[in-house]
């Protein structure tokens, strides 16, 4: 159910109850944004935030790409993998869209608890680890799928320990109350089982939009890649050096 309640009482971090009560009229008084943003984005941690998972995952897919197949293609094994891996692509692909959909040029002028916003804090993140969790499955490499799942909990810890606190510390410096407040009712990566709080009419950044638009397109070349991986590595011809599965 899609409800236009969407804001955050502001109130002593005493009385926080975590419920989705806190998910109501905002207050007249909440901060506005005294002081300019501090450079989150030319921070090392946030510059650097995806370049282990990358280096990991680049690893694993080299290594899977000069071994054996292990799921002959054409079989029910091979479809149910490409089903699966292409569901989760473009479902967090569509994650993505509509979290910028309500994020873009607002970040840092207001707390954003609308739509995805108001079920994690982070679905941008979340859309971004399921599409990198589906080459797992259209790569059809167990060795990708173990670097995967190792790669992700590295890169999640990562985010967990240094990028998501960084950038939730800014925002506090920012919003204060008002974001402390709406940190008790959304969880940082899980979603919030409940209502979806969104207003009736949203605007819509439309650079911000071409933006994700542009970074789509490249997204969109890994499991292109990964089905063409698949399909050559099943040649006989083609090289196998290791004997990764």
């Amino acid at each position: 159910m899609i409800s236009a309640n969407l804001t955050i009482p502001a109130q002593d971090d005493a009385g926080l109850s975590g419920s989705e009560s806190l998910l109501s009229e905002p207050p007249n008084d909440a901060p506005t944004v005294a002081h300019s943003r501090p450079p989150l984005s030319r921070t090392f941690r946030y510059r650097w935030r995806m370049h282990l998972t990358l280096a990991v995952l680049l690893v694993a897919w080299v290594g899977a790409s000069i071994s054996l197949p292990v799921v002959q293609s054409g079989s029910l094994t091979s479809i149910v993998t490409d089903y699966v891996g292409w569901l989760m692509f473009f479902g967090g692909l569509a994650l993505r869209f509509w979290a910028t959909r309500f994020i873009g040029g607002r970040k840092s002028h207001e707390v954003v608890c609308y739509g995805p916003y108001s079920l994690t804090r982070n679905p941008l993140y979340v859309g971004t680890f399921l599409m990198i969790l589906s080459l797992a499955f259209l790569l059809k490499s167990p060795t990708f799928a173990i670097a995967t799942s190792i790669a992700t909990s590295i890169a999640i810890a990562y985010y967990c320990v240094a990028v998501v606190p960084l950038g939730e510390r800014f925002l506090r410096h920012e919003f204060g109350t008002t974001y402390a407040n709406y940190c008790a009712s959304v969880p940082r990566w899980l979603l919030r089982v409940g209502t979806i709080y969104a207003p009736q009419l949203v605007s819509v950044n439309f650079q911000t939009m071409r933006s994700e638009i542009n970074r789509a397109a490249w997204w969109l070349l890994l499991p292109l890649l990964a089905e063409l991986h698949t399909y050559l590595r099943a040649w006989p011809e083609w090289p196998h050096y290791l004997n990764w599965p």
